[in-house]
């Protein structure tokens, strides 16, 4: 069930308390963020062992904490930490991949989890492409604009030697441009 959380020190209990769960920063002046809230509700309404909850960020203030500048964001948490931070509005099924994000066996029979972060700038047309194909194939990312981040552009540089963007960070491996095949084939897309 999806609960609200109105202020900071009942945040902390959760996070003292919860191994896992998920956390809607919102606003109700966004049309964006409150379909997202909805299809979060939805979403907890059928998985009812998850703990998932949901701050309205203009009233408690702790986006800032984990660095959240933009509204509808979720976070994944477990372990004591951060574990994927997922912006825009998601579908119930994107929020039920999500818990079990591009699992992939590794050798010694456990499961890995990609770590996906899609460097981009608001005009850029192959930057919406990249992020609306790992959408649609329920790939959870973090997005960094890199015209609000000038030291992830200068780190994109020295990392690939390439201004341009999208830039695809999968695993520490570096994807340029909107490169289909190989993000399929380092998320395992199949097709």
């Amino acid at each position: 069930m999806l609960s609200f959380i109105k202020d900071r020190s009942e945040f902390e209990d959760i996070k003292k308390s919860a191994d896992f769960f998920m956390l809607l920063f919102y606003s109700n002046k966004s049309q964006k963020s409150l379909e997202a809230l909805d299809n979060l509700k939805k979403f907890s309404d059928k998985n009812k062992d998850v703990k998932v909850y949901a701050v309205n960020a203009s009233e408690v203030g702790l986006h800032t904490e984990f660095g959240i500048t933009a509204v509808p964001a979720l976070i994944a948490y477990g372990d004591g930490k951060v574990q994927q931070i997922v912006y825009g509005v998601q579908s119930e099924d994107y929020y039920e991949k999500l818990l079990t994000t591009s699992p992939v066996k590794s050798s010694d029979g456990s499961k890995k989890y990609h770590r996906v972060i899609v460097y981009t700038s608001p005009s850029c047309p192959w930057c919406s492409a990249t992020k609306s194909y790992l959408r649609q194939n329920n790939i959870p990312f973090r997005e960094v604009d890199v015209t609000k981040n000038p030291g992830a552009a200068e780190e994109l540089v020295r990392r690939s030697g390439q201004r341009g963007v999208p830039q695809t960070d999968i695993d520490g491996t570096i994807v340029v441009g909107f490169d289909k095949a190989r993000l399929n084939t380092l998320l395992g897309i199949q097709g």
